[in-house]
């Protein structure tokens, strides 16, 4: 079953993504190809990166030639803007702004309820302004980490980070390490601005005082990063996985790999895109660091396959992000009706995962390359 799935996946991937291209706009991708609402037709730097990460892992980026591949960083680059109420030189797509003014009934209606409840003091739902300028600083390290990963810069310094030691410890100590998915992020996503925002001479000092941190944390029982009370076991992989790919940005050893290795193989991963992900890229990394049970590595790694078929579209060539469902939501906006077909962040997801394992049970058949994420 496996051989057929591998098989029909090489067949399909590249026209699949193609049909998710705009006939008039290159380089534009929508998130699935029905079910679309508004914002899902409208948004546009969001879903390109993750279509140039999906043609990098394939190959597929390979095979375009010279003008393809700048015009689509020139695409990409083309969203870094100053707009007022947001950061300097933030990559911005503006039909992402405008999804939060262009309320529907039931959406104006919500937010009322959600203003109204605030006020009791019993409940504190997000505000509209926090979730846009979380959801800008969100694309901006995409954007910037998808340029990185084809040797292309930004051509604009991104800056909104804390970079000098004492915004970089205080900033990361007020951080919540008892939810280490959430501050993990966090951290991971300071690590990519570090790398490619700051000169040479300024990383190394970030670098250091990142590194200082996260030793200060690292649980020694376990290898998870927090604090304690010890989190439930997907939420402490999860936060595993974004500690590591910041550690990967930073080029810094995982701390414990045999116990973070001890830790995955016992658990019995969700079926959701990013939980199959992210246990996946702590085994990877692990794995990279040291060969401790090898071969348990590897055959949990293989088992996952069949997990990530049942999100599979034979035929089609892509990935729903939920098993039977398209991903719905984006930063905050509501994308898709969820309806049964795959989708773009599905598929770059679950063709990453896929890249993994297959470098790691040396397939021969397929050999896909690995993204920095």
């Amino acid at each position: 079953m496996i051989k057929e799935f591998e098989k029909d996946l090489v067949e399909n991937v590249f026209n699949y993504l193609k049909s998710l291209e705009s006939k008039q706009d290159r380089y534009k991708f929508i998130p699935a190809s029905d079910g679309l609402l508004r914002n899902g037709r409208n948004l546009d730097l969001g879903f390109s990166c993750l279509a140039l990460k999906s043609f990098y892992i394939t190959g597929l980026w390979d095979q375009l030639t010279n003008n393809e591949k700048k015009g689509w960083i020139e695409y990409i680059n083309s969203f870094q803007k100053n707009a007022k109420g947001y950061p300097n030189n933030s990559f911005i797509d503006l039909n992402y702004l405008k999804g939060f003014t262009d309320l529907d009934l039931m959406r104006l209606s919500k937010k009322t309820l959600k203003k109204l409840l605030n006020l009791t003091r019993l409940y504190s739902f997000e505000k509209d302004s926090k979730i846009k300028i979380d959801g800008i600083r969100a694309e901006s390290k995409q954007a910037i980490s998808t340029l990185f990963q084809v040797n292309e810069r930004n051509r604009l310094k991104y800056s909104d980070f804390p970079h000098k030691n004492n915004e970089i410890r205080s900033f990361l100590e007020k951080l919540n390490w008892n939810k280490p998915w959430s501050a993990g992020a966090q951290f991971s996503a300071l690590c990519v601005f570090s790398k490619t925002q700051l000169d040479e001479s300024e990383f190394i000092i970030a670098s250091k005082e990142l590194s200082n941190f996260i030793d200060s944390i690292v649980n020694t029982n376990d290898g998870g990063y927090y604090l304690n009370p010890v989190p439930e076991r997907s939420e402490l992989i999860n936060g595993c996985m974004k500690v590591l790919t910041g550690l990967d940005w930073l080029e810094k050893p995982i701390h414990y790999p045999e116990k973070l290795i001890d830790l995955c193989i016992k658990s019995n991963p969700s079926q959701e895109g990013c939980d199959l992900v992210d246990i996946i890229y702590v085994l990877y990394r692990c794995h990279n660091e040291t060969k401790y049970k090898e071969e348990e590595v590897k055959k949990f790694l293989y088992d996952q396959i069949p997990l990530i078929e049942k999100h599979y579209f034979y035929g089609v060539g892509g990935f729903s992000y939920y098993i039977n469902k398209s991903q719905i939501n984006y930063y905050g906006l509501k994308i898709t009706k969820g309806k049964n077909i795959p989708d773009i962040h599905g598929t770059t997801l679950l063709l990453w995962a896929l890249s993994m394992i297959y470098e790691i049970i040396e397939s021969e058949k397929i050999s896909w390359k690995v993204i920095k994420p």
